[in-house]
């Protein structure tokens, strides 16, 4: 090759291979757009406020976190601002006790002073049967410091007083395994998971969270929103507390799991059937009330000794004539 044809291939050269540099570098500009646009997007979503309305998701869908992204409340949280394992109904039962009662698969047998005999327990987080009640712990599903963090630093004593306490919702206080309450501590869902059940928990914990208009912090609402794709949790059944809500300055949410739609089974015309689908009947479980008005609104009213014996027992201090028929 000449010494001209020379300096001119390598002319070509170093211009095809600037231009294919732009080209590169305009790529990857592109490309670096492209995932900051994306991530903007995510982080926008996730942090905007659900509005009162009743979410539901299609099977295949993800489903939305319904809670509001904020910062910490990172002082100022100390255990006696939530009085807890309170009795309510002053039948010598506290708290603690009510939970071990409701989730009891075996009642105990209450003498006086609530002195339990007997009973079978088994921990959500673990799996783990037990006889002995004191090697479990009433775990608040949010814990007190994580409420405090969320939100709960702006409510009055009563509001923080009915969260420590709540024995409407059975998915706020839990009897589990001591050594895993406790190996939880405060964390949220970044930082820990139960063994067992996580799905459930992780369900557990947005509804409470919802019910009580608590926030959650940045990387709170990353772990969830990839639990909740993992987990395939397509509705949770949920609701604000209008009160919490007004005192979080947050829109209520109502979630509300869709209803299963029944699938029509052909039948033969030649072959008729005579065999009729059992119907499975939903078994309520028995629930200690504090107020015969509660009890009437849950409609379980009257309550009848030789109809179901657990629930009056249960219930039993709501019988003030002492005839075997409470709230009649």
């Amino acid at each position: 090759m000449r010494a001209g044809q020379l300096g001119n291939a390598q002319a070509l050269s170093a211009v095809e291979n600037d231009v294919t540099e732009r080209n590169i570098s305009t790529y990857e500009n592109s490309l670096r757009f492209r995932v900051l646009a994306y991530l903007l997007a995510s982080t926008t979503l996730l942090a905007s406020i659900t509005a009162f309305s009743t979410i539901t998701a299609p099977p295949a869908q993800a489903f939305d976190l319904p809670l509001t992204v904020a910062a910490d409340q990172l002082s100022g949280y100390e255990r006696s601002l939530f009085k807890h394992w309170i009795d309510a109904d002053k039948d010598r039962c506290d708290t603690r006790k009510e939970v071990l009662i409701q989730e009891a698969i075996t009642l105990p047998k209450l003498s006086s002073g609530c002195v339990f005999t007997g009973g079978k327990w088994i921990s959500a987080y673990d799996g783990l049967e037990t006889t002995d009640y004191s090697t479990l712990d009433i775990d608040h599903l949010v814990p007190l410091s994580e409420a405090w963090r969320s939100g709960a630093w702006k409510w009055s004593p009563a509001q923080r007083e009915a969260f420590a306490n709540d024995l409407t919702d059975p998915r706020a206080l839990i009897a589990v395994t001591a050594s895993l309450n406790r190996q939880k501590s405060d964390q949220d869902p970044s930082t820990w998971l139960p063994p067992e059940n996580k799905c459930t928990y992780v369900s557990n914990w947005i509804a409470i969270k919802v019910r009580y208009s608590l926030t959650v912090d940045q990387a709170e609402a990353t772990a969830l929103t990839s639990l909740v794709a993992s987990c395939n949790i397509t509705s949770i059944t949920a609701f604000s507390i209008p009160s919490y809500a007004v005192t979080a300055g947050i829109n209520p949410v109502t979630l509300v799991a869709p209803t299963p739609t029944a699938t029509p089974t052909a039948i033969s015309s030649a072959t008729p059937s005579t065999t009729k689908t059992p119907t499975t009947k939903k078994v309520k479980k028995a629930v200690k009330y504090s107020t015969c008005a509660k009890a009437r609104a849950a409609g379980v009213t009257p309550i009848v000794r030789s109809k179901n014996k657990t629930l009056y027992t249960l219930n039993k201090a709501l019988d003030r004539d002492k005839d075997g028929v409470a709230c009649e």
